[in-house]
């Protein structure tokens, strides 16, 4: 139709991160006296001081940089068994401040949750109870030292991703909700999967 176009860029080498979950846009912002009429481009990648890890194929982050109105940010996804930004932030409305909130992610308001449900005497309530999967209580989850420790982990790889964001998009932490999740690893890989729905589901 008019006002559309697109473009096609062939790689010898592509993995999860060239996939659209890994290429997001944030809401309009001004940064530093600049201007990002159209927001700016959200990828991720490897962290940034490692020789390995997977990235976006060559030929689509130089094409994505190419085009000045959008100035990309980087983050770390790489921790994730996917690889995708959009599992851990995305952009809500709203009606005050720069007009949108970031959501994050955050495996330690999670805990902080489950340990006052737990106080209350909630401790023996079950998830995932009459789903296709084992049921868990609280008590198990907060007693599963692997489990807390490995969220640990997590909640430093979303607070890297947490600086970068607040300096590249000009963000306060009024403009950040923290949303409680969960993550677990992968056996194969030991990268983080999803312990219940988060930010993508």
């Amino acid at each position: 139709g008019p006002d559309f176009g697109h473009v096609t860029r062939e790689s010898d080498f592509v993995n999860s991160l060239d996939s659209f979950g890994n290429l997001e846009v944030s809401p309009p912002v001004t940064v530093n006296g600049k201007e990002y009429p159209m927001g700016r481009i959200i990828i991720g990648s490897a962290f940034p001081t490692t020789s390995d890890g997977r990235n976006m194929a060559k030929v689509v982050r130089n094409f994505l940089y190419a085009q000045k109105v959008q100035s990309p940010i980087e983050l770390f996804s790489d921790w994730l068994f996917v690889g995708h930004v959009d599992e851990f932030m995305t952009f809500v409305p709203a009606p005050d401040r720069k007009g949108f909130r970031l959501l994050l992610v955050s495996p330690d308001d999670c805990c902080k949750l489950f340990k006052k449900l737990q106080k209350e005497g909630h401790g023996e309530t079950q998830m995932f109870e009459n789903l296709h999967t084992k049921p868990i209580k609280i008590n198990e989850i907060l007693s599963n030292q692997n489990l807390l420790d490995y969220n640990a982990y997590v909640q430093q790889c979303i607070d890297w991703n947490r600086d970068v964001l607040k300096k590249e998009l000009g963000l306060d932490e009024q403009d950040i909700i923290d949303i409680p999740v969960l993550f677990k690893q992968e056996e194969k890989s030991n990268q983080a999967i999803a312990f219940f729905p988060d930010m993508v589901s």
